[in-house]
């Protein structure tokens, strides 16, 4: 140890790197709150039961909860960073045979009403299919597009002999910076082995050294929760070999080579299945129309479930009539859909905060339509009416449709019309309330009407 401090380098064991770890902590002489404030200034998210519970196995933390514990304590965490990735990888520096990283997290274990769309991915990561070397699986907030994406790589893992890399771009995170390119791309290298040191001070720099050490190699590489296509895009495609998943709110249709699967809200009968699971069947079949009601309530969106079903199961006493009865009250809704840290408002805000930092014509028109969405009686609109409300020209009034649609905030229904999801109708009624948003007055309408030979009179608005 220099001066006291842990050196992580001389860990031999996982156990060993949490003690170094633990007594790091000890040594800044911070409190787990103490460290859950500083890693929020610092622009990371490290709850005290997650510092905890990672100090408290023989187990390697999570990489992300390694780089926050140390920058709390005040310290560098490549080295930290560095010696993990090792020991991930058995202690070797290379990957010979069986050292190959697996570093995919776990699965969610209740994934219902998703087969088609996991199906469509097996397809497309099936041996004899031809390569699709960008996949990008975006979606609804809240949809579940993460559960997807680890079910879909965990299947074809053993297909990427090389191994799998992850890394969580923190994109949605509420209380947490996403991650810039170079970090992403020191964090994929880490976990080949590659030293801190040894890797390149440019994202661009960095993202070559990659691509030649992964050449001739075959890696499936998740990029979770990407905040948008310019923060991957140095990463994709990334060798002839391998394959890289994207999971965002955002299609990136920009991205070159990139295939896409859509993930919506889900099915009744699929939401209906995910909350037998979640529940038990006994509890679902004792109450089936209150079930089938709050599915409806949840507008059958994934994450709201999970925590209805959450709500409901430490409380087995406790009918789902009696949950549903709360989620009635619209405007209370989205303050019921919510269980110890995870809320349905939250993820939804995080889309919200996106459309308020983008700038532009285009932009402000796109925040004016989600407003103006907020206002009606009803989740359906039509570029028209947008148009009228918000006295946008009809291509203006498009190109904020597109923009939200873009980022899944709206959906196409058809025969011109659109529709926003249940529960970001009520989010985005809940901002107009927040902020006193109105849509701006209606001009007037310079018509002339002719009421005599040589004479005119102007009367008339614009509807």
């Amino acid at each position: 140890m220099k001066h006291g401090v842990p050196e992580p380098c001389r860990a031999r064991t996982e156990s060993e790197f949490v003690g170094l770890l633990r007594h790091l902590k000890e040594w800044s002489g911070l409190t787990y709150r103490q460290l859950e404030l500083r890693a929020r200034r610092q622009g990371a998210q490290l709850p005290r039961s997650t510092v905890a519970a990672a100090l408290g196995r023989a187990s390697l933390p999570r990489e992300e909860v390694v780089d926050g514990i140390v920058r709390a304590c005040g310290h560098d965490p490549d080295p930290w960073l560095e010696a993990r990735a090792k020991l991930a990888l058995g202690g070797a520096a290379e990957l010979p045979g069986d050292s190959a990283p697996r570093q995919l997290p776990p699965a969610a274990t209740a994934l219902a009403g998703r087969e088609a769309e996991l199906e469509q991915l097996r397809r497309m990561l099936a041996p004899d299919a031809p390569q699709t070397r960008v996949i990008v699986i975006s979606g609804t907030p809240g949809g579940g597009k993460s559960a997807l994406a680890l079910h879909a790589a965990r299947h074809a893992a053993e297909r990427f002999a090389d191994g799998q890399l992850y890394v969580n771009l923190r994109g949605s995170a509420a209380d947490a910076r996403p991650l810039p390119p170079r970090e992403i791309v020191a964090r994929l290298l880490r976990g080949l082995g590659v030293s801190g040191a040894g890797v390149p001070e440019t994202a661009d720099e960095a993202a070559a050294l990659l691509r030649t050490v992964v050449a001739g190699r075959s890696f499936l590489v998740l990029l979770d929760n990407a905040a948008s296509a310019a923060q991957v895009r140095h990463l994709v495609p990334l060798g002839a070999g391998s394959t890289v998943m994207v999971t965002s709110r955002h299609r990136m249709t920009s991205l070159e080579g990139s295939a896409h699967v859509a993930v919506g809200s889900l099915s009744p009968a699929g939401a209906m299945w995910m909350l037998e699971r979640l529940l038990g069947a006994d509890r679902v079949r004792g109450e089936p129309a209150a079930v089938a009601r709050l599915a409806q309530l949840c507008g059958y969106l994934p994450l709201a479930l999970r925590v209805a079903a959450a709500r409901l199961a430490v409380r087995p006493d406790w009918p789902v009539a009696g949950l549903v009865e709360r989620l009635r009250d619209e405007r209370a809704r989205l303050d019921e859909l919510r269980v110890d840290d995870v809320e349905v408002a939250a993820s939804l805000a995080m889309s919200y905060r996106d459309l308020t930092a983008c700038t532009g014509r285009v932009a402000g028109a796109a925040l004016g339509a989600f407003h103006l969405m907020g206002t009606l009686s009803g989740p359906e609109v039509e570029s028209q009416l947008v148009a009228e409300r918000l006295g946008l020209t009809a291509a203006d009034a498009d190109g904020a449709i597109e923009r939200l649609v873009e980022a899944h905030l709206l959906e196409v229904a058809g025969g011109g019309r659109y529709r926003m999801p249940d529960l970001l109708w009520l989010f985005a009624g809940q901002q107009v309330r927040l902020h006193g948003w109105q849509p701006p007055p209606r001009r007037p309408d310079r018509r002339v009407v002719l009421t005599a030979p040589g004479t005119a009179a102007q009367t008339g608005f614009t509807n």
